[in-house]
């Protein structure tokens, strides 16, 4: 019930209410109560009668008068206890000496049962049947104001556990993918020295050769993991520009990643001016992203293109692949944390972090990133790297 005594608490307007209450009938105790099968809470109390009650409070349900009016779901008013052949043997007026009380059910808006909203005194009283009306009215300004205030509290428990959970997996992503590293280093630097002897096999070289090809991808997942948590907690992604040529590292990138996918055919056309001050790391990344991706879902048969241009104030970078397009459902979030497209046969090789990274990682530079999907075309995405932020 603490819960529903903190709500009626938060509602200025009830202390309000309860004192309108006491000056419309003449009585000296107004009270809120919840009100349940089980139970009688005092959510809000006006007391002039050093009665003693305070918010929290609880009474024995039987005892009570709001208990009538809980089971008949209607308004009540008692002239004088002792006296009304209804009341005279109820428990009221003989554990509290009640003799006169008004009431009348409380509920949301909804129309979901609250409680009671009532008015007591020890002394008897001469009240008309007209002060239920003004009761009711009241009645109906609190429940609407109860209504809202549950409505904002769940609102906020939800804003709350989603920031929670948020965070919660942000940080285990950034505890995770740092204590992955090492032993990724260790398997890396082991494999490669094993490659360097010549007295392998065909057959130990190549099972040397997929192991790392999975460290690269693992480590290339690490840095994508690393990165999401450093732009999620609002520090975006740290870029060191230097002098370099964008063509050159473009064909680097692209000799790198035709060995490890040597069933595929990579082309790469450069033109125009391709030097600047970037970071070559990221845009290293941002290449390699791009490409992996249009290896995943473009079809086999069909050739990766990757075209630079040199433009007077900026490059402009593209990566075209063949295949259906892009869902419109994913098109539209296509740039967003963990989101992927549909590969045939339901495969996901990835979490959906790399068209992420690469936004990032270009508007840290002051660029943008663009895709194009059409049945016809196939689908290229299409980068904007100014010379200068």
């Amino acid at each position: 019930m603490q819960a529903d005594v903190a709500a009626i608490a938060r509602i200025g307007a009830v202390q309000s209410v309860l004192r309108v209450l006491l000056q419309l009938t003449g009585m000296r105790l107004a009270v809120v109560a919840r009100v349940t099968d089980e139970s009688w809470t005092c959510c809000a109390v006006l007391d002039e009668t050093n009665f003693g009650l305070r918010p929290g409070d609880t009474l024995e349900l039987a005892t009570t008068f709001c208990n009538v009016v809980r089971c008949s779901e209607s308004p009540l008013l008692v002239n004088r206890a002792s006296e009304d052949p209804r009341f005279a043997s109820h428990p009221a007026p003989k554990l509290y000496g009640i003799e006169s009380y008004i009431a009348v059910p409380l509920s949301r808006r909804d129309g979901t049962p609250f409680g009671v909203m009532c008015a007591l005194d020890p002394l008897p009283a001469a009240m008309q049947e007209d002060r239920l009306v003004v009761f009711r009215h009241l009645a109906d300004l609190v429940g609407y104001q109860l209504e809202q205030e549950e409505q904002l509290d769940a609102r906020a428990a939800q804003l709350l556990g989603a920031q929670e959970t948020a965070q919660l997996r942000e940080q285990l992503i950034g505890i995770v993918s740092h204590d992955l590293r090492s032993p990724l280093t260790a398997i890396t630097l082991s494999a490669a020295t094993m490659m360097r002897r010549t007295e392998l096999d065909g057959r130990a070289r190549e099972g040397l050769t997929r192991i790392l090809q999975a460290a690269g991808r693992a480590n290339r997942l690490i840095r994508d993991l690393l990165d999401f948590t450093q732009a999620r907690i609002g520090k975006g992604l740290p870029v060191r520009r230097q002098a370099m040529d964008v063509h050159e590292l473009a064909q680097q990138v692209v000799d790198e990643l035709q060995l490890s996918v040597p069933e595929r055919l990579l082309r790469l056309s450069c033109s125009g001016d391709g030097t600047g001050s970037w970071d070559p790391d990221r845009v290293a990344q941002v290449l390699t992203n791009l490409i992996t991706n249009a290896v995943q879902y473009g079809p086999p048969g069909e050739p990766i293109r990757v075209d630079v241009q040199g433009r007077p104030d900026a490059v402009h970078l593209s990566v075209h692949n063949g295949g259906p397009p892009i869902a419109g459902h994913v098109l539209a979030s296509l740039f967003q944390p963990f989101t992927r497209g549909e590969q045939p046969g339901g495969e996901r090789r990835s979490i959906g972090l790399g068209l992420f990274i690469v936004d990032q990682i270009l508007r840290a530079h002051g660029g943008s990133v663009e895709v194009q999907s059409t049945a016809g075309a196939g689908t290229a995405f299409h980068v904007h790297l100014p010379r200068t932020a």
